[in-house]
């Protein structure tokens, strides 16, 4: 055999090996690179299977708190609502004032009511709290989990500011009206019946005058927690100046807003002080069914995560599936009342 045939045929065989070699290398770097997509895939499989069972472990939990507090809502609710209507768009107290006046209790029995709905709804914030100790933890690990964090996060806040809005808010103010109402009757009784525009100013000089009157209804219309309602009071336009210059400085810096506050809240006590605890009630109910609803859409939440977690190929965004199962169609947001 010539010595130029051995070359060729010696090349031949190397590049043959090269080849197969190379091919090998290839190979094993595909099978490597695959088992490793495969491992990372099944990581990802189990970490979603792990957190769908505990985010549907937590949704369960959450929703038999939230019927105790369904159950405590209604009760008030139907309690306060049932006696107001529109009149002409504008709501009409006469029923709710009737039942304050007739029964003394039932301004009691509202309060209670309040009380339960804080306790409940309450517990339904700190159990949600607790649980978020295990469930970001795991929401973090999965494929854009920030998102899920972020939407679970601000719902929990939402419930959180709705506890308070009835802590400070409704309960406490009901108890301090309460309170100045019941020394108003206590003291002029009947002088507040069928009052003479004349009569109303005498007696509006008897309590400004009186530190016994002016230290409660001071407590009242200096109270920023309570401006949600005593905004009411405050001339058109000049909400904003009132927290700024009265309620909100160590000194009071406009007297003449401040007296004219004063004047109109102590005038609506003399005419109408049992209208003016309808209205706080029904105020009340409003902030019920805010924190009723902060709630669902914790559960909401809950459902929507659920949904992404089994659906990982679903190209709906989170915010896409909250805002489909808010629909009435779905769970029915703020439609239905469960």
């Amino acid at each position: 055999m010539s010595p130029w045939f051995t070359n060729v045929q010696l090349g031949f065989d190397m590049a043959t090996s090269l080849t197969i070699v190379g091919a090998a290398i290839t190979w094993v770097i595909r099978e490597k690179k695959q088992a490793e997509a495969e491992k990372a895939r099944g990581i990802n499989q189990q970490v979603r299977s792990t957190s769908l069972k505990k985010v549907q472990d937590v949704l369960f939990e959450m929703e038999d708190k939230f019927s105790v507090l369904i159950n405590e809502t209604q009760a008030y609710e139907n309690m306060i609502d049932n006696r107001v209507r529109k009149v002409n768009d504008q709501l009409d107290f006469t029923r709710l004032n009737a039942a304050l006046k007739r029964d003394e209790n039932f301004l009691v029995k509202a309060i209670d009511r309040l009380q339960a709905i804080r306790l409940e709804l309450g517990q339904f914030y700190e159990l949600i709290q607790v649980r978020r100790y295990s469930l970001i933890p795991l929401l973090d690990a999965i494929e854009e989990g920030d998102k899920y964090i972020g939407v679970f996060q601000r719902n929990i806040d939402e419930v959180g500011d709705a506890y308070n809005q009835m802590t400070s808010g409704n309960v406490s103010l009901l108890k301090e009206l309460q309170a100045v109402v019941t020394l108003l009757n206590n003291e002029f009784g009947d002088e507040l019946i069928d009052i003479s525009d004349d009569d109303k100013k005498a007696l509006f000089q008897k309590i400004s005058s009186d530190e016994k009157f002016m230290k409660p209804i001071q407590s009242i219309i200096y109270d920023e927690d309570y401006f949600y309602w005593v905004q009411r009071f405050v001339p058109a336009g000049r909400e904003e100046d009132y927290l700024e210059k009265v309620v909100r400085p160590s000194k009071i810096e406009d007297k003449d807003l401040c007296s004219e506050v004063m004047i109109h809240f102590i005038l609506a006590l003399i005419g109408k002080n049992h209208e003016l605890l309808s209205q706080v009630l029904r105020t009340a109910s409003g902030s019920v069914m805010k924190a009723r609803i902060e709630c669902k859409d914790i559960l909401i939440a809950l459902s929507a995560i659920s949904h992404k977690l089994v659906m990982d190929n679903n190209s709906d965004t989170l915010e896409k599936v909250i805002e489909k199962y808010e629909a009435e169609e779905y769970f029915g947001r703020n439609i239905t009342i469960r």
